[in-house]
């Protein structure tokens, strides 16, 4: 995991986190039938938030294991993970994750036309914002507090995949 800074806050990837194979995997276990739609996406998205597969990492044991032990924080696990399948003319709204240390994302399938990942400095009276390009495989993590989405670009590709999840406080 190599650590980054954003604005003057850290962040962390690692790309090629998983193969081709895991994310053939991974989009193969998403039930796309029992998907919903979600507030913070706009157009033409669904998401596993409240529906069966809300702790989506439940059912990937092997790859939830290998994600924590990447979390640069100690004593943090698994609250949360869900996965994410947008479609062309979808849009993420600017959110933030209350209620967790950290946050991120597993690119699953993404193109160059996919939307990218942006953030927005807490600290900026001016709305200063980074960007981060999507890759097939890359993990992303970050401060849950830090207000990210898709800025003002709208997602082109035919289908935007991704794994999300939030960890926090383990209670040993």
């Amino acid at each position: 995991m190599n650590k980054k800074t954003l604005f003057t806050i850290d962040y962390y990837e690692k790309e090629d986190f998983i193969n081709q194979s895991e994310i053939d995997k991974l989009i193969g276990s998403i039930d796309k039938n029992n998907l919903q739609p979600y507030d913070y996406i706009e157009g033409n998205a669904k998401t596993s938030i409240g529906v069966s597969q809300n702790m989506f990492l439940d059912f990937q044991k092997d790859l939830e294991e290998r994600i924590v032990k990447e979390i640069p924080i100690l004593n943090q696990r698994m609250a949360e993970s869900w996965c994410t399948i947008q479609k062309e003319d979808s849009k993420l709204k600017w959110h933030k994750h209350p209620n967790s240390v950290l946050s991120g994302i597993i690119y699953l399938k993404v193109d160059d036309k996919s939307s990218k990942l942006y953030f927005q400095n807490p600290t900026s009276m001016e709305g200063e914002v980074k960007e981060i390009k999507p890759k097939p495989g890359l993990l992303l993590m970050w401060p849950s507090f830090l207000m990210h989405g898709s800025g003002d670009t709208i997602n082109k590709s035919k289908e935007r995949i991704i794994i999300a999840f939030n960890t926090y406080w383990n209670k040993k």
